[in-house]
């Protein structure tokens, strides 16, 4: 049993437009319920998913890793990622002391779902970080100081 496989990873996955994965994710849990009324609910929620209209799939090519042109408030971050790559966008109140990223980085590998937990300093109050992670799936951001070996954070992305 894999201890990240939840409705809400589903959810993720469906929102990330990985469609299939939700579904696998679903039915697996439907097959570990141990209640009818559980295995119901799980069920009519894969029907639902499996009736909505498909999106429709941007097409082949490059992908555009630019994260939006509106300005971002202070404080706050935000982050895109594709295939194996995040981009994690920030901006601090000026004179934050000890800015830095905390990151939780979500990653499909042949032994399954794992997660990584990155502290990464960075140098302004406003940047922007490229990462490379292999089989990435989905990155969650926090911006803040580092105060006393303490993550302070003051955006949530």
């Amino acid at each position: 049993m894999n201890p990240f496989e939840t409705e809400t990873m589903a959810e993720l996955c469906l929102r990330q437009g990985h469609r299939d994965e939700a579904l696998a994710i679903y039915a697996r849990l439907m097959s570990r319920a141990s209640d009818e009324s559980t295995r119901g609910r799980l069920e009519e929620r894969i029907l639902a998913i499996e009736t909505a209209p498909s999106e429709q799939k941007a097409p082949a090519g490059p992908v555009d890793l630019q994260l939006p042109v509106r300005p971002l408030q202070s404080p706050g971050v935000r982050s895109q990622i594709s295939d194996d790559v995040a981009i994690v966008e920030w901006s601090l109140p000026a004179g934050t002391a000890g800015p830095t990223l905390q990151l939780l980085l979500v990653s499909r590998t042949p032994a399954g779902v794992t997660t990584e937990s990155r502290s990464v300093p960075v140098e302004g109050n406003a940047g922007r970080l490229v990462l490379s992670v292999p089989g990435l799936h989905s990155v969650r951001a926090a911006a803040g100081s580092l105060t006393s070996g303490r993550f302070v954070p003051l955006a949530r992305g």
